[in-house]
């Protein structure tokens, strides 16, 4: 029981213990040297003695100190109340003087040889002189134990609400991630479909890019972060069902450096935007479109870039889909606050998209 009880106690506050208890220790024995060169005290000790005395003196005492931690150790585990506490400590710190009295005494008399009577009235003599500075030491080295225990639990409890906030974060994104997939198979096979009725073999094609690109967004359900090259990867596959459907009205402008390929970024933060500037870019008037698709570094962020030259924004506030929605909401996820989205108009046709999140540095 006891050896599982030391167990507990933290290595690092031990050694601190043992270190503040051993300069009190000396702090007391500098002020013994003090009294018998100045005179004051001591006289009938001589110098070997009285450095043997008090090393007798701590030591014995340190014994019924770790004893007390180990006390309150199992003390505080149980949680009683401040009141209480004052007093229990209270009554072991008066032990600890009356047992540091009457063994120094049992040592003085019997290792020593002094002749002095040992009674009531010296113990007590004895105890009223020492309790002081055993008040302070126990005291100390308690509120010591006290606050190290209290800051310790502090900080377990922020790591486990660290962990926990971490965990509810990881299944949302998983939740997040897993809606987006139904909503773009829905929409890749509503194209796929138009597609069967103009050209069988194009929609044959467009069919097994598919299946590669479902593929690759599946491999990666479960993670928080790919490398752009990934993302990238799987943009293209989307890209060529597209260029299928639409041939030549549909045209794309990829710009990405290779030096920036293996940045981290949030899965499937392009398509959805994409298929957005695909959809709203084509009316009337513009029945011809080229998409353009930009990823740069600026300073600490990445800074997707995604363009048409399609039909423009009709109203100031924009009503966001389910795709866009559910990339701003990963990304709020991921970043809390440490993003920005925009979408608006060009200046001279069609609209731009623009996502900024922080560099991810490993």
């Amino acid at each position: 029981m006891i050896l599982r009880i030391l167990k507990m106690l933290d290595k690092k506050l031990f050694r601190f213990i043992v270190l503040f208890y051993i300069l009190a220790c000396l702090f007391g024995l500098v002020n013994a040297l003090f009294q018998k060169i100045s005179g004051v005290s001591l006289k009938s000790f001589t110098w070997i003695g009285l450095i043997m005395n008090y090393l007798f003196n701590y030591g014995t005492k340190f014994i019924f100190i770790i004893l007390s931690i180990i006390f309150t150790r199992v003390y505080i585990m149980h949680k009683f109340s401040l009141p209480i506490s004052i007093i229990i400590h209270t009554l072991i710190s008066v032990l600890l003087s009356l047992y540091s009295s009457i063994l120094l005494l049992g040592y003085e008399k019997y290792i020593l040889g002094f002749t002095d009577v040992i009674d009531i009235k010296v113990i007590l003599l004895r105890l009223a002189y020492s309790s002081n500075f055993n008040f302070f030491v126990y005291f100390t080295l308690i509120t010591i134990l006290y606050a190290y225990y209290y800051f310790k639990k502090q900080k377990d409890q922020e790591i486990k609400e660290s962990n926990l906030k971490a965990q509810l974060l990881d299944s949302k994104i998983k939740v997040l991630q897993s809606q987006l997939q139904p909503h773009f198979l829905f929409n890749a096979l509503n194209d796929i479909s138009s597609l069967m009725d103009i050209d069988i073999e194009k929609s044959q094609d467009a069919l097994a890019d598919l299946s590669e690109m479902l593929r690759k967004t599946l491999s990666i359900k479960d993670v928080k972060y790919i490398t752009l090259e990934e993302e990238l990867s799987i943009l293209n596959k989307y890209l060529d069902i597209e260029k299928l459907r639409f041939g030549e009205k549909l045209n794309f402008k990829i710009d990405i450096a290779d030096c920036i390929l293996l940045e981290k970024v949030p899965p499937l933060i392009l398509q959805p935007i994409v298929e957005n500037s695909i959809k709203h870019g084509f009316s009337y008037t513009h029945d011809t479109i080229v998409i353009g698709v930009k990823v740069f570094i600026l300073h600490d962020d990445i800074v997707f870039e995604i363009t048409n030259n399609g039909a423009q924004l009709r109203q100031e506030k924009v009503v966001f889909g389910n795709g866009i929605s559910n990339v701003l909401e990963r990304i709020d996820t991921l970043y809390q606050s440490n993003y920005s989205f925009e979408i608006r108009n060009n200046e001279n046709s069609g609209v731009i998209n623009c996502i900024k999140i922080p560099r991810i540095f490993e």
